[in-house]
């Protein structure tokens, strides 16, 4: 009989990744015996620190790993498979072929974007599941065993949340269409694969370990420990991303309110606006990973691939803002510097200063290589919470919620809105007016959340497609996408093949279960 591949990370191992209870960033530990990691609570938290440390760990596939380097992978091939974040050359070849969409073809090779982030998200989920397994088990205070509880709960929940949005379409309309194996006990390499059920059975799963997660946290009544725990405010934040894909209006306002009220906690200023975004102690950071010297990597990094300023990746492929947003965005809005002005006087004097080249994302320290990663921000919660309460009609409301964002961004917020149609209609597709407030919330939420929030995300939740325009239309994209039609919200090419790995050593998913060639 075949036995599962996937989970296939046991619990000693995920001490190879796991940094000291005490210090997090600073010393990981030497591999322990899993009957010896839950001796106690603190380490049970250590086991847990070390899926965090896989949050931003390189690495993933065989080969190409200098692409694949955690949830900050996902947030840039996710994004360059939509309109708004390009690449203007094609460089070394990293994530320029998920730009292209010639990733879907090669799930048979180990070396690329399927079996990557199969098994990334798989082995946070596999990890997870040890770690909930001794929850009965683990003696020490209640208080930090729920806490403890929680993060798993939530790291399993969002990493499924992950799984189904990239391997399937959207909610939506693809209730009953098959999902992803769903696994929530410990496995090893001798456990057996399970079927891909239904997008249903996963929403319910995710939906039930938020919930036990934000129960258990309520619960432990303990406060965040570092910026790279996930916290009450986290999952609070998770449920209201996943209520909004599932069109559930209410909890999506709710659950992002509840995030919005995290403690020391500020959106920011538009005094404040920086380039950078490479410190997860500012304000408003609700998750992050703080990298320190001798966690970071030269090559395999979200900022190798963006600051144009080293010599690393984003020297020969610079990542670029789709012309048509920038031009959105007038000169008094504090957002502007994040994007190199075309017109500017320092224009193409530098690989950095290219037209439209991003400032938003840079090292901390080129020299070190060093830079933090910002997960998760409060304001996208508050464009959560705009838009959900704008789906729901209730106009005034979502109109002081966009407006809470826009006077801390533009000088003119006051007018921004003037006229416009009380409508949760979206009329403005890649390009257009803004008409509505539903299209005046989703073009803020792309110019504020670019490079952070998956865009292929929102282009199947708002069954919207995209339009990258054409080199003729004065368009800068270097791929226009002429294969097939990207207006379609729910083409195949827009959700990842399964590896074929998964085919190899699973015995109850069969060719049949791939997804459309």
């Amino acid at each position: 009989m075949k036995k599962i591949l996937y989970p296939f990370l046991i619990i000693s191992l995920i001490i190879g990744f796991v940094a000291c209870s005490d210090d997090l960033e600073t010393a990981p530990t030497d591999r322990v015996a899993g009957n010896v990691i839950f001796e106690t609570t603190d380490g049970a938290q250590v086991a847990m620190d070390g899926i965090y440390r896989m949050l931003y760990s390189s690495g993933w596939s065989i080969g190409n790993e200098h692409q694949n380097f955690g949830i900050m992978s996902t947030k840039m091939f996710t994004s360059l498979m939509g309109e708004d974040f390009l690449q203007d050359a094609q460089g070394n070849g990293w994530f320029y072929f998920d730009y292209r969409y010639d990733v879907r073809s090669r799930y048979t090779a180990t070396s690329w974007r399927s079996y990557a982030t199969w098994a990334f998200y798989y082995q946070l989920i596999s990890n997870a599941n040890y770690i909930l397994a001794e929850e009965e088990n683990l003696g020490g205070d209640p208080a930090v065993v729920d806490n403890i509880m929680a993060q798993a709960y939530a790291i399993r929940a969002y990493s499924y949340f992950q799984l189904i949005q990239l391997f399937q379409q959207t909610y939506i309309g693809n209730q009953t269409a098959p999902g992803v194996p769903l696994y929530t006990e410990a496995t090893t390499a001798a456990s057996e694969g399970k079927g891909r059920g239904t997008v249903e059975e996963v929403y319910t799963q995710i939906n039930l370990d938020l919930d036990d997660a934000i129960a258990k946290f309520k619960s432990a009544g303990l406060s965040q420990s570092h910026i790279s725990h996930i916290d009450l405010y986290v999952a609070n934040a998770i449920k209201a991303n996943v209520s909004l894909v599932q069109n559930k209006w209410g909890d999506a306002a709710k659950y992002a309110k509840d995030a919005l009220d995290k403690p020391g906690r500020e959106m920011l200023k538009a005094s404040e606006i920086h380039e950078g975004f490479n410190d997860a102690k500012t304000k408003d950071v609700l998750w992050g990973a703080e990298i320190i010297a001798d966690q970071s990597s030269v090559y395999a990094s979200f900022f190798s691939h963006m600051d144009a300023r080293a010599d690393r990746y984003a020297r020969s492929s610079r990542k670029c803002i789709y012309n048509w947003l920038y031009d959105q965005i007038p000169s008094i809005d504090a957002r502007k510097k994040w994007w190199q002005d075309p017109n500017g006087p320092d224009v193409g004097k530098s690989n950095h200063n290219i037209a439209y080249n991003q400032h938003k994302f840079l090292y901390a320290e080129i020299d070190g290589d060093l830079g933090d990663y910002i997960f998760m921000r409060k304001e996208e919660m508050q464009l959560v919470y705009a838009e959900a309460l704008c789906h729901d009609q209730k106009y005034p409301e979502a109109k002081a919620a966009l407006e809470e964002l826009l006077k801390l961004r533009r000088t003119d917020w006051a007018t921004v809105l003037d006229g416009v149609t009380m409508s949760n209609e979206l009329t403005m597709g890649s390009i257009g007016s803004a008409k509505t407030l539903m299209d005046h919330i989703i073009l803020q939420r792309r110019i504020e959340l670019w490079g952070e929030a998956e865009r292929i995300y929102d282009l199947q939740r708002l069954k919207m497609g995209f339009d990258r325009g054409s080199k003729a239309g004065g368009s800068n994209h270097s791929q226009f996408l002429p294969a097939f039609d990207t207006k379609v919200p729910a083409s195949k090419e827009f959700i990842l093949t399964i590896p074929q790995k998964e085919f190899d050593g699973n015995p109850n998913m069969s060719p049949s279960d791939q997804n459309p060639m």
